[in-house]
């Protein structure tokens, strides 16, 4: 089997762990929460996507990969976390700015997810050495997709029961 088949394998089997902790323990919690509140948990998991910052430090990643396919996964990942921070700041302090800046987010983050995987492929990093980016891949990167689709089917619920509220 090549990389891409134990890459396939191994974040196949994160999703499928993924969720059943989702469906078993979280989402029975999540449902009664707030918008706010059921979004935050996984607003502060995106803020840890600076880890990304990685990729561009030195020994880290074989010097063969692109530096500048590595740069553009490295501050799209920086960008997403710091607008995920952001977001978590307004909701800390109830600002009316909330759902615009989760949307930022959510916009950011996802163009970054579905950036980062042609990038990757293009330039080659999953047939190369990249270390333990290589458990960030399998481990990390599939929560933060369910996450992404999570605050997204939150956002839309979000966004029914408003214009719902303005028809009644």
């Amino acid at each position: 089997m090549n990389d891409y088949g134990y890459l396939a394998i191994q974040f196949s089997m994160a999703i499928a762990a993924y969720l059943l902790i989702f469906r078993t323990y979280l989402h029975p919690w999540l449902r009664e929460q707030t918008f706010e509140a059921a979004v935050m948990p996984f607003l502060i998991f995106h803020i840890f996507r600076y880890l990304g910052l990685a990729l561009l430090v030195t020994g880290q990643v074989d010097p063969e990969v692109s530096r500048n396919a590595l740069s553009i996964m490295a501050y799209g990942d920086l960008a997403s976390g710091v607008c995920a921070l952001i977001a978590v700041v307004a909701i800390v302090h109830d600002s009316r700015f909330i759902v615009p800046l989760v949307v930022l987010f959510s916009v950011v983050g996802i163009a970054d997810l579905i950036t980062i995987g042609p990038t990757a492929l293009n330039a080659g990093v999953i047939v190369s050495d990249i270390g333990t980016m290589w458990f960030f891949l399998v481990t990390f990167a599939p929560v933060l997709l369910l996450s992404h689709i999570y605050i997204i089917a939150r956002l839309i619920g979000h966004f029914r029961s408003r214009s719902m509220a303005l028809v009644s």
